[in-house]
């Protein structure tokens, strides 16, 4: 098995670990409306610094939720990203996840 075998099947397993198993925190912000509102989210919807309002990238979750299939959330919301929403989204996660079981 190479090397680079090895650094993908790591970043795969810890992806899904923490699709299945990320934090949920609460985030208060102003909505473009100019209203507050503070609703629970996964931990790294409120800490990556998006390209984007952080409405917005609730909106893409709140539709990435809507099958109440909780194994396809992160599938789904990947899926909603732009390219570099999705680098920030995959750097997030290898960054701060550290909950899955190793296969090392």
């Amino acid at each position: 098995m190479t090397e680079e075998l090895k650094i993908a099947m790591v970043a795969i397993n810890k992806w899904l670990f923490h699709g299945w198993n990320y934090k949920v925190v609460p985030i208060t912000f102003t909505t473009p409306g100019g209203v507050s509102v503070t609703p629970y989210v996964p931990e790294f919807l409120k800490e990556i610094k998006w390209t984007c309002h952080i409405s917005h990238m609730l909106e893409k979750w709140t539709k990435a939720t809507r099958s109440q299939n909780p194994d396809a959330y992160m599938a789904r919301f990947y899926a909603e990203l732009d390219h570099d929403n999705r680098l920030l989204l995959m750097e997030w996660v290898m960054n701060n996840y550290n909950g899955e079981k190793k296969l090392f």
